[in-house]
């Protein structure tokens, strides 16, 4: 229910933050957080179990769109890869917090406290929110320009020339190239900056920036949806790879191998996925998106098979290696980087719904996994898992092939390069 929760949260996603602007909406969206709470906390029923956690989902989904949207809009580019990176890092965090206050609380009522501190983050963001900048990008988009200006010396607290006009000559840009051609109109003209007919072009007009493409509009135009695609696929990896399949696996293996003390070995795991995504924040903007990408897929191939040797064999020492760094190769790479690199790619016009998109997938794919894995390992037994190892060998070419890499580059460099030339 959590992930049908979050997929509904992620298709909200773009039209909510493109109304009210990044900052304004996850104050709004909080709101799923405190309802979520208080129908855990005070459940007698499966049902209202199921609704709260729809009601946490919501906000965890519409959040993980938001926030690195809103990160990547903010950020300078030499660490907007780290910055971007917080947001897993938040969430690995969290787990980790969460396992360690379980581990007192595990009683019949103990459940009940463990659910009522969703409410804690809710509050946080509600009381800090107010304190922080609206995106530049999106006041731009919304003809606040002067307010723009304003909140970009407020983030950058310097010299803000260079990076103020790259970002408003990237969002006029297909509107200059729009007017150039409105006199030779015909069916089949295009704009050049955006492959789309002109007369539906979301650079037609000044207004159209105040409006996001809708998802026939994203995908009518030929750079975008091929970029959508790859964000799509992208997501998709960080789920289709089995790190939800390896958590599942975990409890038994543990249990197996440490008997009482498997629930601290568990909290242990939480504790590398996020020491992991630490190591992630470091090496993003060295190493670049590719390059963690790609390390990760292989990571999680080998450890697939790896485990699949020690399932078969009954090698617990060999299950217990395994798991340990296959949650380190997803925390690297695949963990990280999909939030990050979505939000680096598109025009402000588009990346509501790019998105929203890409987000859907990620949570659809976590949904889909979640309901599919027990048959998998009724049917297959401990071969399951070289049917992630085999997704995991696949990812590792898609990334060498066909991910843009957006290392140092500011988001407008990365926008003319991929909708613009």
């Amino acid at each position: 229910m959590f992930a049908v929760g979050g997929l509904l949260g992620a298709i909200v996603s773009a039209p909510m933050s493109r109304r009210f602007g990044r900052r304004d909406s996850m104050m709004l969206m909080n709101i799923t957080f405190f309802i979520g709470a208080i129908l855990l906390s005070t459940s007698t029923t499966s049902a209202q179990f199921a609704i709260g956690r729809i009601f946490v989902g919501i906000g965890a989904g519409y959040m993980t769109v938001v926030v690195s949207m809103y990160i990547a809009e903010i950020s300078p580019p030499r660490y907007r890869g780290a910055l971007g990176s917080v947001l897993q890092l938040g969430v690995t965090l969290g787990i980790l917090i969460i396992e360690c206050i379980g581990l007192g609380l595990s009683s019949p009522v103990g459940w009940r406290v463990v659910t009522v501190m969703t409410v804690a983050p809710a509050i946080l963001q509600m009381v800090c929110l107010p304190f922080l900048p609206r995106s530049p990008r999106w006041l731009v988009t919304n003809n606040r320009v002067d307010e723009a200006r304003q909140e970009m010396l407020r983030l950058r607290n310097g010299n803000i020339d260079q990076e103020y006009n790259e970002m408003l000559a990237t969002l006029i840009q297909g509107y200059d190239r729009d007017e150039e051609k409105k006199t030779k109109y015909s069916d089949n003209d295009t704009d050049s900056a955006t492959g789309m007919p002109e007369s539906s072009s979301p650079a037609a007009t000044a207004k159209a920036r105040d409006t996001n493409l809708s998802i026939l509009q994203l995908m009518s135009v030929p750079v975008l949806a091929k970029l959508t695609v790859k964000m799509m696929i992208v997501h998709a990896s960080g789920q289709l790879t089995g790190i939800n399949a390896i958590m599942y696996y975990s409890t038994s293996i543990f249990q197996n191998s440490f008997t009482d003390t498997a629930r601290y070995v568990t909290v242990g795991v939480a504790a590398l996925n996020v020491a992991l995504t630490v190591l992630a924040l470091g090496l993003v903007d060295r190493l670049g998106r590719k390059m963690l990408l790609l390390i990760s897929a292989i990571g999680m191939c080998i450890f697939s098979v790896l485990m699949t040797i020690g399932l078969k064999y009954n090698i617990s020492p060999l299950q217990v290696v395994c798991v340990m760094l296959f949650v380190a190769s997803y925390a690297i790479g695949l963990g990280v980087i999909p939030f990050v690199i979505t939000a680096e790619v598109y025009p402000t016009y588009a990346v509501g719904t790019a998105s929203s998109i890409a987000l859907v997938i990620n949570w659809l794919c976590n949904f889909i996994i979640g309901l599919i894995f027990p048959t998998l390992q009724n049917a297959c037994g401990p071969y399951v898992f070289l049917i992630f190892a085999g997704i995991t060998f696949v990812v590792a070419f898609f990334v060498v092939f066909f991910v843009p890499e957006t290392k140092q580059k500011s988001i407008d460099q990365s926008i003319r390069g991929h909708c613009f030339s």
